[in-house]
């Protein structure tokens, strides 16, 4: 006998007030045994053991949703299935009912699990250039490698601001101004009126003594949020360093 075959998300629905609500389900199709289902909550998580249906019920009651990715984190145990009657099918025992997803919502979860795919990627990514940065022989090409990390578009949604941020934060201490500058610019174009992406492209361009350009943004800041204390501060900080190096001060240099 083959092994289970995930068939991926289907949902099951049912008229309620309002209109027609989901109930999301994993699939499994089990050959000449029928099928399987396993009841889920509104995080793609399981909330029952999986069941097994027959392929009529299946055929009648579980539609296909292929614009959910999500998969099962466990392999299935065929032998702990347990059979689940076509009157049961239609109505969930109350103790494990999941609530109700309608599209708007369903679109919505998808799409916070797809930026979030994305941001773990983008991570990885990064954290092997980081590496690379160490080896001699690779530090050019892990340069690259974060030039177009930082230049990125394809997926990257405003949601992505604090993994860019992150990234920005993480050159910086390791001194490497020109780098760090490209993703802190990447968080202002995700979030213009966002005065901590301002304040952190501040701080970049003072490393960077481009003072006069980190002055303008740390006002923007304290424009955008005038309670925060630390910007008045920041500011007092730029002018003493470029008191102290007058000589330093140079623009930005374009990118």
């Amino acid at each position: 006998m083959r092994p289970p075959k995930y068939l991926g998300v289907y949902s099951q629905p049912s008229a309620k007030a309002g209109g027609t609500r989901k109930t999301l389900f994993f699939a499994w199709d089990l050959a000449e045994q029928g099928y399987a289902v396993q009841q889920l909550d509104n995080a793609f998580q399981p909330r029952a053991e999986a069941r097994r249906v027959s392929a009529a019920l299946f055929a009648a009651q579980f539609r296909s949703e292929p614009s959910i990715l999500a998969m099962p984190m466990t392999m299935l145990d065929v032998r702990a299935l347990a059979d689940l009657p076509d009157a049961r099918a239609a109505a969930p025992a109350p103790a494990v009912e999941a609530p109700e997803l309608d599209d708007e919502l369903l679109r919505y979860l998808d799409t916070a699990r797809r930026t979030k795919q994305v941001e773990i990627s983008l991570r990885e990514s990064f954290r092997k250039a980081l590496l690379r940065l160490k080896r001699p022989r690779e530090r050019q090409a892990a340069i690259t490698a974060l030039e177009q990390l930082a230049s990125a578009t394809e997926n990257i949604s405003p949601a992505h601001k604090h993994m860019f941020r992150d990234f920005g934060a993480k050159l910086r201490k390791n001194a490497m101004p020109d780098l760090a500058l490209r993703f802190g610019k990447r968080v202002l174009e995700l979030s213009p009126e966002d005065d901590h992406a301002h304040f952190n492209l501040a701080r970049i361009l003072c490393a960077m003594g481009a003072y006069d350009e980190a002055a303008e943004h740390v006002r923007t800041a304290m424009r955008l949020d005038a309670r925060e204390a630390v910007y008045p501060r920041m500011l007092a900080h730029i002018s003493k360093e470029k008191q102290l190096r007058p000589g330093k001060n140079r623009p930005r240099r374009p990118r």
